[in-house]
């Protein structure tokens, strides 16, 4: 009774605001606002936490509902976070491949959530740092290299799911970042696009406009030590900013759709590193699957599933139970890529055919690899879906 009667409490105290906020009164913030918190008192009802049935090998996943958050200040008790829930906490970015000591502790927990509208992704996280390690940022120049000294929280983005024109921002606890556009992974000779390797109007010059970022130090102090510190951080990334630059092109956000994400919070110049979803690939020489140190397989990151305001699809039903229907066929693709690279580093050539690489991990209906001049396209069939990879590691949907 006590929940039923604050949710009405709510509703009404927001209907009033945005009652006001239509005539004018308190302008738009307040009215998103205040239809955020409509919607929060009367369409977010608690339900019980369940674990869906995921596909084996599965990244993470997180679904994210419809809203507005306005304004972007790092205040995360905003009403319209209430919606979302937290993530699980972030792990060693190799999984269950990390060494002894490595793994944070109960007092080192990072966790995300996430919203999203027409307009932007919405994305909030809270690190908590252990007394005895510093909450360390230096960095005020727009672009620096934060990683390489400062305590760093990391955002990686493919809405297209094709290894290739993703991007990265790094932020620390003084709201300075550092947005990468990588034309595709470094292990597949891609580079950095960005405004600290070029000037605007130079070929390798490529930054944002639209996006807002907000931070808080909400315990502790940046630089000391001796006690526990936290410290929170918002941000909106515009979709029209996301989007471009690829060399496939991916829909914009609808109920029902799916990105690939992941995110990474970096300490002490890269000797601590925690992400969301674990860095986890096949390995053709282990014979298995193995956690690398390297968040830059894109392949291996986790998905985003955009929901309507309750957190369903299309159809009513819980977004939850969503699967990539891409998901076999990517999969396969990414173990025939990391078995076709170890061929070639141990040949010093391409494979001529599927059958020169032995078993694979993954179920497939059918596999076609074609030699290039310059390397290879490979055909894979999973789970009725079909796609391309080649030996730059481009997915694309056939």
């Amino acid at each position: 009774m006590v929940k039923a009667w604050l949710r009405a409490t709510a509703a009404l105290s927001a209907a009033l605001a945005l009652q006001g906020a239509l005539r004018g009164r308190l302008g738009r913030a307040a009215a998103a606002a205040g239809l955020t918190a409509v919607l929060l008192a009367w369409s977010a009802k608690p339900r019980r936490a369940r674990i869906p049935q995921l596909p084996r090998r599965y990244p993470k996943q997180y679904v994210a509902r419809k809203a507005t958050v306005v304004p972007i200040d790092g205040d995360l008790t905003k009403a319209v976070w209430q919606l979302a829930p937290w993530s699980d906490p972030f792990v060693e970015i190799r999984g269950e491949d990390a060494p002894k000591g490595t793994k944070p502790s109960q007092w080192e927990t990072t966790r995300v959530k996430m919203l999203w509208d027409d307009e932007y992704l919405y994305i909030a996280a809270m690190m908590d740092v252990d007394a005895g390690n510093e909450l360390v940022a230096k960095f005020k120049e727009r672009n620096s290299p934060i990683f390489h000294t400062d305590s760093d929280f990391e955002v990686f983005l493919d809405p297209a799911g094709c290894c290739h024109g993703y991007k990265e921002l790094e932020i620390n606890a003084l709201n300075t970042v550092w947005n990468l556009l990588l034309t595709r992974p470094y292990m597949d000779g891609g580079g950095e696009v960005s405004g600290r390797v070029a000037k605007e109007g130079e070929k390798s010059y490529w930054d944002v406009r639209k996006q807002q970022t907000a931070v808080k130090v909400t315990k502790g102090q940046i630089g000391n030590p001796t006690s526990p510190s936290q410290w929170c951080v918002e941000i909106a990334l515009a979709h029209s900013e996301s989007l471009g630059d690829a060399p496939v092109k991916a829909a914009e956000p609808f109920v029902g759709h799916c990105w690939r994400i992941n995110f990474s919070r970096v300490e002490k110049q890269g000797q601590v590193n925690w992400v969301w979803s674990p860095q986890v690939v096949w390995s053709p020489g282990d014979g298995r699957y193995v956690g690398q140190v390297n968040m830059h397989l894109p392949d291996a990151w986790g998905h985003l599933i955009f929901a309507n305001e309750a957190g369903q699809l299309l159809d009513g039903s819980d977004a939850q139970d969503f699967v990539d229907p891409t998901f076999a066929a990517r999969h396969a693709c990414a173990c025939v890529y990391y078995a076709c690279r170890a061929f070639h580093e141990a040949n010093g050539r391409f494979p001529s055919s599927y059958q020169e690489l032995g078993n694979l991990p993954c179920e497939m209906e059918t596999v076609e690899l074609r030699p290039r001049p310059d390397g290879y396209v490979a055909q894979v069939s999973a789970a009725g879906r079909t796609m391309q990879v080649n030996h730059l590691r481009l997915m694309t949907i056939v």
